[in-house]
């Protein structure tokens, strides 16, 4: 039998009631919570080991629903100067100028900073593929979505024959593990042409436990491109491939639908250029949608309609983006920053966007995002503020908290804990 820990903390947000526990305890065996309850209330028993982690608020490890770790070592050196195409060329320049082990020691440092920030689990585009055997070994709880892009390709059915090949490969020396997935992450619907979408929507029929998110609706050039075929970005996507087919009268979100891709996408990143018919068709086909403020800033998007999606019934969770358009790769700060625009949102609701939200996006609604029986190892803790002797919002200070978490647990096993000083 698994031995048995329990973990102690002056409060637990367990995010499945509507109160949180003070002085409560939760008990892990093996990977997986079998008991959480009052510090009073526990029955001791000889063999359980125990932790007291204090004045410490426990809460279920944060979930970075779309990151690109690739891109991690490239923070602050890709200006943004109004034009959201040239943005794309230039990241597209610095990608290509960087080798395969600037790659790895790029998403080794997005790695590190992700643990320290208090995340538990995270959804990387994998550009270079260097992510796929990193987060593997990294004990984090992983998603690795390989991205594909077939614009600039002469041949779409050739590209994705070259990608299987590369595919089946990395599936067979690297196959998934308990805490390590894969998916699928065709680009944008400008970057990825239809005959590849049907490619990989033939697969997925034969594949269907596989996951699949795109960056769909980012930028206004991208909703001009695709009302009126012109624009900037048009510009550049004929000038890179003349053949390419130019989409019109149509939405990007509504571009994927009228070929059925959308019920095969499980995360839509952005999704800043929608409009209604387009938040009853993400509603429709249950598309959680990946908000990532930090970026969402950066570029100065089009204002993120969260108050109407969530009038639609569409689920929204939250990302970093890569560090490329973002200062850091902490779920606190995106929180935040989501909060001052959405002031009126209250702060449990927030905190479920990177726990409960994502988790059910990624098809562990059942095992991820709360602390209840069941349920697996994945905590995290925060020093706990004290203000004039009163509890406050909970919720509210792991929003305004920064620095890194003092506890971390993956799977039932401890991956960071500081002292009480730190």
């Amino acid at each position: 039998m698994n031995p048995r820990l329990v973990l102690f903390a002056k409060y637990i947000l367990t995010l499945d009631r509507p109160q949180p526990l003070e002085d409560g305890f939760v008990m892990i065996q093996g990977n997986r919570i079998v008991q959480v309850g009052k510090r009073k209330d526990l029955y001791f028993l000889p063999s359980v080991r125990m932790l007291d982690l204090g004045d410490t608020i426990l809460l279920p490890g944060l979930i970075n629903a779309h990151c690109h770790l690739d891109f991690t070592a490239l923070k602050g050196k890709v200006s943004y100067r109004g034009v959201f195409i040239d943005w794309l060329k230039r990241m597209g320049q610095g990608s290509r100028g960087t080798t395969p082990a600037g790659f790895r020691q790029s998403v080794a440092r997005g790695i590190r900073e992700s643990l320290t920030q208090g995340t538990t689990t995270i959804c990387d585009i994998a550009t270079s593929w260097e992510s796929w055997g990193l987060l593997r070994r990294s004990g984090m709880r992983s998603f690795v979505f390989v991205e594909l892009f077939d614009l600039v390709e002469k041949n779409s059915k050739d590209y994705w024959e070259r990608f299987l090949d590369r595919l089946q490969e990395a599936v067979r020396t690297m196959p998934p593990t308990p805490l390590f997935r894969w998916g699928l992450s065709p680009h944008t619907p400008f970057t990825v042409s239809k005959e590849l979408l049907r490619w990989v929507t033939r697969y997925l029929d034969s594949h269907r436990d596989l996951l699949t998110t795109i960056h769909v609706g980012e930028s206004r050039e991208e909703a001009r491109l695709f009302k009126s075929g012109k624009g900037p970005l048009a510009k550049t996507v004929e000038r890179l491939n003349p053949s390419w087919v130019m989409p019109h009268n149509t939405t990007p979100t509504q571009y994927l639908n009228g070929f059925g891709w959308l019920p095969k996408l499980d995360l839509g990143v952005h999704l800043n250029a929608v409009n209604s018919r387009d938040m009853r068709l993400l509603a429709k086909n249950r598309i959680t949608v990946v908000h990532c403020p930090g970026s969402h800033h950066f570029f100065k998007h089009l204002p993120f309609r969260y108050k109407e999606l969530r009038r639609h019934r569409v689920s929204v969770c939250l990302g970093t983006d890569s560090l490329a358009s973002n200062q850091s790769l902490s779920m606190f700060r995106e929180m935040r920053l989501f909060q001052k625009e959405n002031p009126e949102v209250p702060a449990v609701e927030i905190l479920s966007m990177v726990t409960v939200k994502p988790a059910q996006a990624l098809g562990m609604g059942g095992q991820l995002g709360q602390i209840k029986p069941g349920f697996l190892g994945d905590l995290i803790g925060v020093p706990l503020r004290r203000s004039k002797g009163r509890r406050g919002d909970l919720a509210q200070q792991v929003i305004d908290y920064r620095g890194p978490v003092s506890f971390s647990m993956i799977n039932g096993e401890s991956k960071l804990r500081l002292s009480p000083d730190k």
